[in-house]
């Protein structure tokens, strides 16, 4: 991938980001419309159609996701004996998981509050941020952000091996699908799934900025200088 060359597309991400976030502290139109997806979703959830999501959402899994962008950094490393694979997915990985602070910052009730076993559910008096009912967590969407940034982060490492239109499906495909599934399965509210693309794609494009082939490192992970 290349390196960007402007800062516009953070920007508007982070101003998008603001924009989408504001009207979620009370029960605004996009509240209601967050109630009305997430019934319209539970009233036409099949068995099929849930086990398809189901299996799709795994395509946002952090845990996988990082365990296979571990693999292909370490594999680089080993065979470049270079340490800077591994630092840039490090840097990924706190990044990425930063979010964590704004999630149990803001403080979303999950479409499902309180069981999902035991409607009613959260009404957009409830879904709101900022909330004091358990538990909270919801914005933004984990799994989109992964999938923002972990797909990314591979197309980064490997995506020069890649016809153009790989890596354009492997970067756009896994989000979408994500955010559909999420939303589709009452994970996550509809409006928690764009927030974890803005997120995602500020992430993204900051690593990516990173001249992490020449980027000068500590001596004591580049001993060999000392002999240059």
């Amino acid at each position: 991938m290349r390196r960007p060359r402007s800062w516009a597309l953070e920007i508007a991400m982070v101003v998008a980001l603001v924009a989408w976030t504001v009207p979620l502290f009370w029960p605004s139109a996009l509240v209601h419309f967050d109630i009305a997806v997430r019934d319209a979703a539970d009233a036409h959830r099949t068995g099929f159609t849930h086990q398809f999501a189901v299996l799709t959402n795994m395509l946002g899994q952090g845990g996988a996701l990082g365990g296979v962008a571990l693999g292909i950094a370490s594999i680089i490393a080993w065979r470049r004996r270079d340490v800077r694979p591994l630092l840039a997915f490090v840097t990924t990985y706190f990044m990425a998981g930063a979010v964590l602070v704004m999630k149990y910052t803001l403080l979303r009730v999950y479409p499902h509050w309180p069981d999902i076993s035991q409607p009613p559910y959260a009404d957009a008096a409830q879904a709101v941020l900022m909330t004091s009912l358990e538990p909270a967590g919801a914005y933004p969407s984990g799994h989109v952000l992964n999938a923002v940034v972990w797909y990314g982060f591979i197309v980064l490492m490997v995506g020069r091996s890649f016809a153009p239109w790989v890596r354009v499906l492997f970067l756009t495909l896994p989000p979408l699908i994500v955010a559909y599934s999420t939303t589709y399965l009452g994970f996550h509210w509809f409006s928690d799934t764009p927030a974890g693309l803005f997120i995602g794609v500020v992430i993204i494009r900051i690593v990516q900025r990173v001249p992490w082939g020449t980027v000068e490192l500590p001596l004591w992970l580049e001993p060999e200088r000392r002999y240059r």
